[in-house]
This record gives structure tokens, sequence and C-alpha cells, in this order.
């Protein structure tokens, strides 16, 4: 068994960032921009009008004035400002070139085109061009994982196929002749399939395609069949077989496929079995088949490593101060590090720690309203309320 810690680390020593590609901002949300984004022009274009009112001379904004047009957003005044003259503008509209303020509407009267000033000296009420951003800037740097404000402001910068890193495509098989789908009523020795549920949600949640997903039954030559009728992918994730036992098939089948093992398994509570592999550039997983280990280690392993493959950065689960909401006996003491799945609820500011009462790691109950893990420090025993702990916030 190896440790947590040097399990990652292999991980990430057979891993790199996928290759860029071209998408349309409809599906470029939760990507990771691979070229920095520029202004393709000033904003805003010209100065433009914060206010609705009227745009003039300050200089004569003590006398009568002539409204001799309009200038709306959209439909901007081509003429010229004469003397004792001004325009009606609306938010947004450009400001022609011989006004340099705009009064607005409530500081004004107008009695057919004559307009008089109450506040002459009110703020100038105008955007001017490039104040915002000049063409050329960077608008949204290389690296950011694109959400809505990004995507917004990479609209307006006219970028409407942004570079970003292809989607990982991942692969899972779901082995055990005992499982049944979900719609399904199960007989004699027979359980529900909640693995295939668990790990689709799991990768969409963390930004992967799903390209396939199966169940086969615990043969060998069947699920090796299976496999190299797929499309090509970038991770292959086995449930279930991961173990030594007589029909755990999921090593060997890795090895019939070309794929090289480089840890069969981890000091690791609940998650002991988990085994990991690459062929070439794709990579592996057979995970440990109970949802609570499979829950487990997909936080631990599968989701930094999909982290990786989209951003470059390698970012194992960052630890986070909390305090236990209520007294928690913790599992007995055991050779592997413990991880204990809990949810995190934060309070006027700080974390407040719920130890989850899993009564196995075949429990996928259990693994409602898991947000976080808690590694167990040796050794292990009852904890007060209150007291602060260590714990892994799941994204």
């Amino acid at each position: 068994m190896i440790p947590v810690d040097a399990a990652w680390h292999t991980i990430h020593t057979h891993a790199k960032q996928l290759e860029p590609i071209r998408v349309p901002l409809t599906s470029a949300l939760g990507r990771t921009l691979r070229t920095a984004a520029c202004a393709d022009a000033d904003s805003p274009p010209f100065d433009a009008s914060a206010m609705d009112g009227y745009a003039l001379r300050r200089a004569e904004a003590n006398a009568p004035l002539r409204v001799i047009g309009t200038s709306a957003a959209g439909a901007a005044f081509t003429g010229s400002l004469g003397a004792s003259e001004c325009i009606r503008i609306f938010t947004g509209a450009p400001v022609p070139a011989d006004a340099d303020c705009v009064i607005k509407q409530e500081d004004t009267t107008r009695e057919g085109d004559v307009l008089s000033v109450q506040h002459a000296d009110s703020p100038a009420f105008i955007r001017r061009r490039g104040e915002n951003r000049q063409s050329g800037d960077v608008v949204v740097p290389a690296g950011t994982r694109l959400g809505p404000a990004e995507l917004a402001a990479l609209a307006s910068a006219g970028i409407a196929q942004p570079a970003v890193t292809r989607a990982p495509r991942c692969v899972h098989l779901v082995t055990g002749n005992e499982l049944v789908a979900p719609d399904q009523t199960p007989t004699g020795a027979q359980i529900r399939d909640s693995n295939s549920t668990l790990i689709a949600a799991l990768l969409q949640q963390h930004g992967a395609e799903l390209i396939a997903q199966t169940r086969v039954p615990d043969d060998l030559a069947a699920a090796r069949a299976t496999i190299e009728s797929l499309p090509t992918f970038d991770l292959l994730l086995i449930s279930g077989g991961a173990s030594v036992g007589d029909h755990d098939i999921a090593r060997p089948l890795l090895e019939a496929l070309g794929f090289t093992l480089h840890f069969q398994q981890i000091n690791l509570r609940p998650g002991k079995p988990l085994v990991f592999a690459s062929r070439g550039p794709q990579l592996a997983f057979a995970l440990p088949g109970n949802p609570v280990s499979h829950w487990v280690v997909f936080q631990l392993f599968v989701a930094p490593l999909l982290l990786l493959l989209q951003t470059g950065k390698t970012s194992p689960l960052a630890r986070h101060p909390g305090q236990l909401a209520a007294d928690t006996q913790l599992p007995p003491p055991d050779a592997r590090q413990t991880f204990w799945p809990s949810r995190a609820v934060l309070t006027q500011g700080s974390y407040e720690i719920t130890v989850l009462p899993i009564a196995s790691s075949g429990d996928s109950s259990g693994l409602v309203g898991a947000n976080a893990l808690l590694p167990v420090p040796p050794p292990p025993g009852k904890f007060a309320a209150g007291q602060t702990v260590d714990f892994l916030l799941c994204p």
C-alpha cells in the first residue's frame, strides 16, 4: 500500500493538460481559457452619455438653449452644435464632440424646443471613450475558468469562439453480476446499481464528458470486448472488481488492454483497493465497488486529476479549519489513513463540521449532504462539540 500523498504524486507524473480547442460561447461555460482574450476596441467606443438628459456646452448652461436634435443608443446625432444649442440625449448614446457635459433630465425644464438648466454645476455625466478598457487590453486572462461574467466579457470583446481546454472524455465501466438498473426490482442476490448515477453526476459536476457508460458481468473477455468497441477516451473508470477475489476482473482487464499499473492498493479507508494505470496519454482508475469508497476516492484523486487535465494545475484538496457541530465518536483505530465523509456549513464566517453517520462503505444513503472529508487524526476517539479540526472541502 502506498500513502495518499504518494498516490497523488504518481497520478500527477502521468497526467498533463489536454489540448485546446475553439468552441462557441454557448459551449464554453466552465471551460478553461487557453489564450488571453484582448479587447478589439475601446470601451466605450465613443464618449457616451451616462444619463437621460441634454448634451450641451457648460459655459452656455445659464441661458436658455434651443434643442436641435436627438442622440439615442444606436442612432447618434450627426450634426454639430451652434451657439446656445443643445440636443436631447439618452443613456449610452454618443455625445457630440462639441458638447462637454450632459445635464440630466431632472435638472432641466423644457418648453417646446427651449431648454432651461436648473443645476449647471452638476457632474458631466459622460463616460469617456476607453475608460472601461482600451483596445488591446486583456479582458480575460489565460487560465481563467469561464463563468457567466467571463463569457459576457468575451462577447463584449467580439470573441465568439474562444480557445479553451477540451473537456476530458471519460468512459465508465460498471462490473458486477449482482447489479440491476435503478428502475428494476432486485431479486435474490441482486442489488441496484447506484455507482453509475454517482459517477455520471460527479463527472458532469467536474466538467468532464461522459462518452460511454455501460454495465458488464464479471467476465474478462466480455469486458475487454466492450472497452475495445468504445470511442477514444482520456480517462477510463472501472467500478468494482478492483480487489483480488476470483471475480475481481479490473486489474487483469487493464493489463489485457495494455495499461501499465502504477499502484494497486492505497493506505486509505475507505478506498484501499484503488488501482491507477496508464496507456500512453490514457489514464484509468479501478475504483473499489462500494459507493462510499467511490465518493471518497473520486474526491481525493479523480476530481483533482480532472482539474489538472483541464487547467494544468496540480491542486489536491486543500485543508480548511472548522469546528465540530456535535460530540463525535470517530471510527475505531485502523492502520490506514481515514477520510470520513462529512458536511461543512459556513456559519458566521467559520465552518461547522458534521460527521455523517455512515453505517458502512456500502451505505450510499449515508452520503446524503456530504461535501467534505474529515481526516481522522490518530488515535481515533471521541471529540467534543466545538473542537477545531482540519477538513477537506469538496467542490
